[in-house]
């Protein structure tokens, strides 16, 4: 035989044998991990990993593998640990905020931020230009403490008897982490402070004057999840609330049909960063989960899943969404800005001190 054709012949059955490995490891079941993902960035990431199992994804050259999805608020991780054990637990999690991951010993970050969304004051006009005098102030912490000190919109300059009692929102600081932060820039505010520090959380002229916000929240229950969902039925609901910037957004056509809606970057804010974290304990960790986190790791950062978070009220994580991206487009006549100034970045206490101020407000909510 001539030593090209055999070659030629060698060729052949090594691609024949790189192909039957290919269709055998196609027939092979999928090893399933978990990922728990913040509800914030649950429809990006269903989709996101939808794509990535439809490439049948093969890590270290030989097993398939593929992810599941399901969501839960950081403090339920980082607080409660549920009833996760080396044998049952995700694989990964994608919070809301690297603080999350910093106070929780469960999961070491592996990508600091997949996806971005700051904290924005949103509000129905009528009752924003009461509150910043027609927009002699600016709509923030002082100015929306102010009209929940006074209680009812006919004790304001410009109020009219028939709203009532001032209505507010956040996000519940006892159960997500977005509604945690919104206490955190409440903090650094009063402080004139970026650094949240055990003192600031809990200084009694703090929690003083952050009473009456509270209490202006007519019922954390009747809000639900999704605090911007309850306030597009209209200002007899909620009339102003700090929320993040994606739930204005994916809620901006059900505002807008009461009345115009004015919203407002904090000078103290907090990003929610959206990082990836896999399991902490290396000896729990195979190889293959490892090699697994890792690819839908890469996957997620690279620019065809960053490309699409706009389309969910989500930023980038390290560019700011183009002209064309519509959510964002649609309510930049009200405020919003494709690049914001976003102020002082708000450090967080430690844990400790975020627990201390999280049993304060469930005690003061209850009164």
């Amino acid at each position: 035989m001539r030593r090209g054709t055999v070659i030629v012949f060698i060729f052949v059955i090594l691609a024949a044998v790189v192909v039957g490995v290919s269709q055998f490891l196609q027939r092979q079941p999928p090893t399933e991990f978990a990922l728990v993902v913040s509800p914030l960035a649950a429809d990006w990431a269903r989709d996101a990993v939808a794509r990535f199992n439809d490439t049948a994804p093969v890590v270290n050259a030989t097993q398939r593998v593929q992810f599941t999805v399901t969501t839960l608020d950081d403090l339920a991780v980082w607080q409660d640990a549920p009833g996760w054990t080396p044998a049952n637990r995700p694989a990964a999690w994608l919070p809301a905020s690297s603080v999350s991951v910093a106070y929780s010993p469960r999961f070491d970050a592996l990508i600091p931020s997949l996806a971005r969304t700051p904290l924005v004051w949103g509000a129905y006009q009528s009752r924003a230009d009461v509150v910043t005098s027609r927009g002699e102030r600016p709509l923030d912490w002082d100015a929306v403490q102010a009209a929940a000190a006074a209680e009812s919109w006919a004790a304001l300059d410009g109020g009219r008897a028939e709203w009532r009692f001032v209505k507010l929102a956040f996000q519940r600081p006892d159960q997500t982490m977005s509604g945690l932060a919104a206490l955190f820039t409440a903090a650094a505010d009063f402080a004139s402070a970026a650094s949240v520090t055990g003192s600031a959380v809990r200084d009694s002229a703090f929690r003083a004057w952050l009473e009456p916000v509270i209490a202006s929240v007519p019922s954390f229950q009747t809000l639900g999840a999704d605090p911007a969902a309850a306030m597009a039925r209209g200002p007899s609901t909620v009339e102003i609330a700090l929320l993040p910037e994606s739930l204005w957004l994916k809620n901006l056509n059900g505002l807008v049909s009461s009345e115009a809606v004015a919203f407002a970057y904090p000078q103290f804010q907090f990003v929610l960063d959206f990082p990836l974290a896999g399991w902490a304990n290396a000896a729990e960790v195979t190889d293959t989960e490892r090699a697994a986190v890792r690819a839908l790791a890469d996957w997620l950062a690279a620019p065809a899943q960053q490309a699409a978070l706009p389309d969910y009220g989500l930023r980038p994580a390290h560019t700011e969404p183009g002209a064309d991206a519509r959510l964002f487009a649609n309510a930049a006549p009200y405020g919003i800005l494709l690049a914001p100034d976003y102020g002082q970045a708000v450090q967080a206490p430690a844990r400790t001190e975020a627990q201390s101020l999280i049993q304060w407000f469930v005690t003061t909510q209850r009164r």
